[in-house]
């Protein structure tokens, strides 16, 4: 493939995201990771590690309006495309959250604020997977999106001081209320025609919702491609990759990050190397590993991209537990710098694998189901804090870390399907997989006008050309003229 080919495509699918729609979920996925930010300095940092109350909220908000979107899609049989609607109410509740803050209420703000970001969340990604087309862009877009998502998170945990609540409220009720006018103004455009966010860029998808027949069961589907010689069907394994794939990946992104022993070890080595206290780098590496992995996506498939950095990021980790020292922290700086960098490369897989792998009825659930077990190990992990051997509780977080990692690299590799049209990688989970085309035949025969003569081979006289160039000659007789004009043909 040439060059400019090449960077035409890129500039094609980074120009389908400036429209108002796609910036604006990644603005959305934004203040969702930013209100987690505050959340996660006011957990690990300011040692508010065991209300475990707002992550149980915004679990059983999450699960609660998954499973109303999924009985509204059912009794619809189509995508009405309400993510909009439901990012709205998200903001509302962070703006609530917010308003909290100003007044020094803490506690009552991270209810709502956990609720506004499950909600976000859950819409925000839906809404990036479906607006992808199928030219195999959605895990760069995902990757995207996530980074975002992460960016918020850090910019969230820089910013956010408990001895100064209504400085962090004002500057959460600002981005809040900006992003509550553009979703009204969004809404706006849609509605005078200007614009048209509720549909998707996958043709085959629109046309199928449309029809009502995006939700069909398997054995409806599997009766459209009966009869077919172009097609061969094979038994489904959807939900085996689904609840298999999706569990290892989320919990192999999740259970570093907020692990409380790899963060301290984070910050003290950090202390040590550069003279200094930044409690943001670990969220901050984490942020530029996920922009990493949506530069790298853009151009490399996601098995490669997981296959690599996973080696990369288990590789370092033995690195790691063969250098650490708890006297000497500071050696340990450089390799949790890549840790983290790569733990941010791999995070984006988990929420690719279950929006495009998770059948179209149930993906919000999905969804939800993923974000909730973040959250779980998310509280689970604050349970580190009891630890009083630092060496011991490092050893067995990193083998955890190694088995998880190397279990879901052979999952990702065996499972995974390719990147195409939501439909196309719906129906090879489903066991529909297209005939493989025969094979080119290179004979002369059969691909030259004398394949309407059915010449055989031995009829043919071989004519050198050239020392490699050998031309297959079909003697010409008398009888094997066939004359333009009919009359002139005396057996006419």
């Amino acid at each position: 493939m040439k060059l400019p080919t090449r960077m035409d495509g890129v500039w094609k699918r980074f120009m389908a995201i400036l429209s108002l729609p796609d910036l604006l979920v990644l603005g959305c996925l934004w203040a969702s990771g930013f209100s987690l930010g505050y959340y996660t300095k006011s957990a690990y940092v300011y040692d508010n590690l065991w209300p475990h109350w707002y992550a149980l909220v915004g679990g059983i908000v999450s699960l609660a309006l998954a499973l109303g979107w999924t009985l509204r899609k059912h009794k619809k049989q189509q995508y009405s495309y309400d993510h909009y609607y439901i990012i709205f109410y998200g903001l509302l509740c962070s703006l609530m959250g917010s308003c909290f803050m100003l007044t020094k209420q803490l506690g009552v703000s991270y209810y709502f604020s956990f609720v506004g970001l499950s909600v976000q969340y859950l819409a925000g990604f839906s809404y990036v997977s479906l607006r992808c087309d199928a030219s195999g862009s959605r895990p760069s877009r995902i990757a995207l999106a996530n980074s975002l998502y992460a960016g918020g998170m850090s910019t969230g945990f820089l910013l956010f001081n408990e001895m100064e609540p209504q400085r962090c409220g004002l500057i959460a009720l600002s981005i809040n209320l900006l992003l509550l006018c553009l979703v009204c103004l969004n809404e706006l455009l849609h509605h005078t025609g200007c614009i048209n966010y509720k549909e998707s860029r996958d043709l085959v998808f629109n046309l199928l919702n449309e029809e009502r027949m995006v939700f069909l069961p398997r054995q409806a589907i599997l009766a459209q491609f009966v009869g077919r010689t172009d097609y061969t069907l094979k038994g489904s394994r959807q939900w085996l990759v689904l609840l298999l794939g999706g569990s290892l990946v989320y919990l192999q992104k999740s259970c570093l990050l907020y692990s409380p022993t790899y963060m301290q070890l984070m910050w003290s080595s950090t202390v040590g190397y550069l003279q200094r206290t930044q409690l943001f780098i670990p969220f901050v590496l984490y942020a530029g590993g996920t922009s990493l992995a949506a530069l790298l996506l853009m151009r490399y498939s996601p098995k490669l991209v997981y296959l690599l950095f996973g080696f990369i990021q288990m590789t370092l980790i033995v690195a790691l537990l063969c250098i650490y020292s708890e006297e000497q922290s500071e050696h340990c700086f450089l390799f949790l710098c890549l840790i983290y960098i790569t733990m941010g490369v791999l995070s984006s897989q988990g929420i690719h694998w279950l929006l495009e792998c998770s059948p179209f009825l149930y993906t919000e659930l999905a969804l939800a189901a993923g974000f909730i077990l973040q959250l779980v190990v998310l509280e689970s992990c604050k349970y580190e804090s009891y630890a009083t051997d630092i060496w011991i509780t490092l050893l067995v977080g990193s083998i955890v870390t190694l088995v998880l990692t190397s279990l879901a690299i052979a999952v990702v590799q065996w499972l995974q399907p390719q990147s195409t049209s939501l439909v196309d990688v719906r129906n090879r989970l489903l066991g529909i997989r297209r005939q493989p085309p025969s094979p080119e035949q290179t004979q002369f025969w059969h691909t030259n006008q004398f394949l309407a003569h059915n010449k055989p081979a031995h009829q043919l006289q071989s004519v050198q050309l050239g020392r490699s160039r050998v031309f297959q000659q079909y003697p010409i007789t008398g009888s094997d003229i066939i004359t333009d004009n009919p009359k002139a043909d005396p057996n006419f």
